[in-house]
């Protein structure tokens, strides 16, 4: 214990050091290293730093041991944290408001209720809402059926439909089919409102247009949806030459040529889109993908004006996978910036891919945006700084987080996050500006309790601060037997009223992979912040 306690309270005597320069400072934690790396290894076990949580926070990778690199993130951590208190002490940068209650005491209320039919009677099932957003003044999901198996048959009296998209008009209507697309597509796993200023050519738009654009996914051709508000008919734009589903989009105007482009990510690849008048859905993809050779394209994000994504680690080459920056221009390339810590599994995705790309604020008070990310295992929040060389630091151990939290030592099962966007949302009577970020955690109750039958959530602060909150009805005590309501995939503000929530999930993972009518939707309303009481 007396080693481990040393190493920390040398690395904070580091930290408070300022005037010490950065090359002393590198050769101290060096010499203080190499002291408590008894066997010459070049890294530290848990039996040489006997500090549990700090050991932790140094891990970066998850493979028990601290590296000396690991230790020097963790000190450039503390010491940017440290910056970041020193400057909101002068009045300098953004200044957090984390003692609002209003998005860790949302009052849940179940809102959608699978295996019933709509007003037109049509058929509403799913096992998980992958998709909530607004658009037009309604609120749309997307409903999959992953692990509703046996595929293509009905269950009983319950039919097969296929994924399924569901809108509702208002906060009092109830909720409707909207779109389906055909019994071959399991999920829509991308949606989103795209607005365009140009067309394809760049010339500009008299007016903007914005389509709501899904990709339904099947084992054919990928292709995008689009919807005609006006009639609420769904489009098929023509298929984009490259299989599989479409996992993410962006949009972003190229800063060279001027087009507004519309950008799909899928396994492998990045292909580029516009706005066509004149083409199916009025959308058309380039023929060529601009990026290939990495595994899945979870997430993209505008930041500072660039355009960047997260592609999952295929192999241990560069150009595999990894935080990639698009260069602009008549020829488009795609630069890697960063690559998370990573674990390759034979036959078998990466398990530490990146979700959820945000662009915010950068919280040490910098004029710019900085990224953030999530990697699922061991489950971190990385932020990235664009400004410094795309440098990347730990801000929030998700699953360490939990387990303090809940009071155990180690928090068992799985740990996802940021299955979609973190979604900005504003306190109606403070202003504070959070993210919401849902998470897949397992309350460490046993199996029977309402703590472990429910859902969580992160709300992200400015000051890159972390509380959290849970969706739960107590109407409904015992969602989805025996699993409990599971993951939080997709969370998003109403349009009709700046004090509701609305949250959706479940993951198909769950239960053995045999799930039926367990996808859910719950309504939340944030309760007034009253004047405090003397």
């Amino acid at each position: 214990m007396q080693r481990g306690c040393a190493f920390v309270l040398a690395l904070t005597g580091i930290v408070i050091a300022a005037t010490s320069s950065a090359q002393q400072t590198t050769s101290s934690l060096e010499q203080r290293f190499q002291r408590l790396d008894r066997n010459g290894d070049g890294k530290l076990s848990s039996e040489e730093l006997r500090a549990p949580r700090i050991f932790g926070e140094m891990d970066a990778d998850g493979d028990g041991f601290v590296t000396l690199d690991e230790a020097r993130a963790h000190l450039q951590a503390r010491r940017e944290s440290q910056r970041a208190q020193e400057l909101r002490a002068l009045g300098v940068g953004p200044t957090p408001r984390s003692d609002s209650p209003a998005f860790t005491s949302i009052q849940f209320a179940r809102d959608y209720e699978p295996g019933t039919r709509d007003g037109p009677g049509q058929w509403m099932g799913g096992t998980e809402t992958l998709r909530l957003l607004a658009h037009g003044g309604k609120l749309f999901a997307s409903i999959g059926y992953w692990t509703d198996t046996p595929y293509l048959q009905p269950k009983g009296d319950d039919p097969w439909t296929g994924a399924q998209i569901l809108v509702k008009d208002s906060r009092d209507a109830p909720w409707r089919v909207d779109a389906g697309f055909g019994p071959q597509y399991l999920r829509v796993e991308g949606m989103i409102a795209a607005t365009f200023t140009t067309d394809a050519s760049g010339r500009p738009l008299e007016e903007p247009v914005t389509l709501l654009v899904a990709s339904p996914s099947s084992r054919q051709a990928s292709a995008a949806w689009t919807r005609e508000d006006a009639t609420g008919e769904w489009r098929r734009a023509r298929p984009l030459t490259v299989r599989g589903g479409i996992r993410s989009f962006c949009t972003h105007r190229d800063r060279v040529t001027g087009i507004h482009h519309l950008f799909a990510g899928l396994r492998g690849f990045i292909v580029r889109g516009a706005y066509d008048c004149e083409a199916p859905g009025e959308l058309s993809f380039a023929a060529e993908p601009e990026l290939s050779g990495t595994g899945r394209v979870m997430a993209m994000v505008e930041a500072n004006g660039v355009l960047y994504a997260a592609g999952g680690i295929a192999s241990d080459e560069e150009q595999s996978g990894g935080l990639f920056r698009r260069i602009d221009g008549p020829k488009p390339r795609w630069e890697l910036v960063w690559r998370w810590p990573y674990k390759l599994i034979e036959d078998k995705d990466e398990s530490e891919i990146m979700r959820g790309l945000t662009a915010v604020p950068d919280p040490l008070g910098g004029d710019h945006e900085v990224i953030i990310g999530t990697c699922a295992y061991p489950g971190v929040v990385y932020r990235i700084d664009p400004a410094q060389d795309h440098k990347a630091v730990r801000e929030l151990d998700i699953r360490q987080y939990f387990a303090e939290g809940w009071g155990v030592e180690f928090l068992a099962g799985p740990c996802l996050s940021a299955y979609n966007r973190m979604v900005p949302a504003t306190d109606p009577e403070t202003g504070e500006q959070v993210h919401l970020i849902g998470v897949c955690v397992t309350h460490p109750d046993g199996a029977d309790a309402e703590l472990r039958r429910s859902a969580w959530y992160l709300v992200r602060h400015v000051d890159a601060t972390y509380a959290h909150g849970r969706v739960y009805d107590p109407q409904f005590p015992e969602p989805n037997p025996p699993a409990g309501l599971g993951a939080t995939r997709t969370m998003e503000m109403a349009p009709w009223d700046e004090r509701e929530i609305y949250a959706g999930g479940y993951d198909g993972a769950a239960n053995n992979r045999k799930n039926h009518n367990t996808a859910w939707i719950y309504r939340g309303t944030m309760s007034p912040v009253g004047p405090a009481e003397d």
